[in-house]
């Protein structure tokens, strides 16, 4: 029989028992998106973590987020605290003679939440966005703030010229 330290079995008891139990929630608190003209959109997510959530969640998700986002998007840093990265493409530009209509996409927790249980760790990460805020920045200068993230509606900004 090989005998184990109690330390070693208390460590691997508490990590099988985060992979079953849900801990807590990610807040999201605020996500500040800069649209350039092209619709490229620089985008930097503040949020918190809990203490399993940094343990564990986040050392598996940061080298997943290359491949799982794929070419459109540049991941430029990530911390436990914040994201920063820039999607090509994110908002739809439409040019028309004498306006340039920006449209944004609809943005929902429950779709990022399907996204996230699609991988091991999922279940160990349970989102928050209620009380978060979304800015979005245009090329004119124009802001629109949203509250309460739980889904934020698809909506048209139009510039004239």
């Amino acid at each position: 029989m090989i005998s184990r330290s109690p330390i070693t079995v208390i460590v691997a008891l508490t990590l099988m028992l985060l992979l079953v139990l849900p801990a807590g929630a990610a807040s999201i608190r605020h996500i500040d998106a800069t649209v350039a003209e092209n619709g490229d959109t620089q985008i930097v997510a503040e949020y918190s973590l809990n203490w399993a959530e940094k343990a564990i969640a986040y050392p598996a998700a940061v080298p997943l987020l290359s491949g799982v986002l794929g070419n459109n998007v540049q991941v430029h840093s990530v911390t436990p605290e914040k994201a920063e990265l820039t999607v090509k493409h994110f908002v739809t530009v439409q040019q028309q003679p004498g306006t340039t209509t920006y449209k944004t996409p609809a943005i929902s927790v429950a779709d990022v939440r399907k996204k996230i249980d699609t991988f091991w760790f999922g279940n160990i990460i349970s989102l928050d966005g209620a009380s978060g805020s979304l800015t979005f920045r245009f090329p004119d200068g124009e802001t629109i703030d949203y509250k309460d993230l739980t889904a934020v509606p698809s909506f048209e900004h139009v510039v004239s010229r």
